[in-house]
């Protein structure tokens, strides 16, 4: 087999079977979807959602748009285009910071009000995920994607400084 030749049909199966990556970003969309039901009432989307409740607790720092992105693990670019536009619809503000690159994000009383009429809404879509798995399997499954994230993070910075580019982590 030469070096460059592509995987066969068995190889591309098995890589979809333990993939990482692939097997994370599945699930991701699939529960996403049901958040996104539940969100459809208030007019978001769960990535809005979560967005908006990490303003809640990042609030107090005054956070940036770097400050953001890092802790919800986003690309800045990613990051920006949902914030555009929960600033066009008056659930935040963008405010300059102290250096001029630098954004400030700020939750309106909008965004805090419409966080609020999603909070219930979000429990139920929880509470629908965590009893398709049992709330032993949910915790258990929750308490892995924990550890899996941290590790990835610290892989990731590994990585970068092995290739010389530049990643933004925040430390766990």
């Amino acid at each position: 087999m030469r070096k460059d030749a592509a995987p066969s049909v068995e190889e591309c199966l098995a890589m979809g079977m333990t993939c990482a990556c692939y097997n994370l970003r599945r699930t991701s969309r699939a529960v996403t979807q049901v958040f996104d039901a539940y969100f459809e009432p208030i007019g978001l989307k769960a990535t809005q959602f979560t967005v908006l409740a990490a303003l809640s607790y990042e609030n107090e720092g005054r956070p940036t748009v770097t400050h953001l992105a890092a802790a919800l693990v986003l690309e800045q670019s990613s990051l920006s285009r949902n914030l555009a536009v929960l600033e066009r619809q008056g659930l935040l503000v963008l405010e300059p910071g102290d250096d001029k690159r630098e954004r400030i994000v700020q939750l309106t009383r909008a965004g805090r009000a419409l966080l609020g009429r999603g909070y219930p809404l979000w429990k139920q879509a929880q509470a629908e995920v965590a009893g398709a798995l049992g709330p032993a399997d949910f915790e258990l499954q929750l308490r892995s994607l924990r550890r899996l994230a941290r590790e990835a993070l610290a892989l990731r910075s590994e990585t970068s400084l092995k290739t010389g580019s530049k990643t933004v982590t925040r430390p766990s």
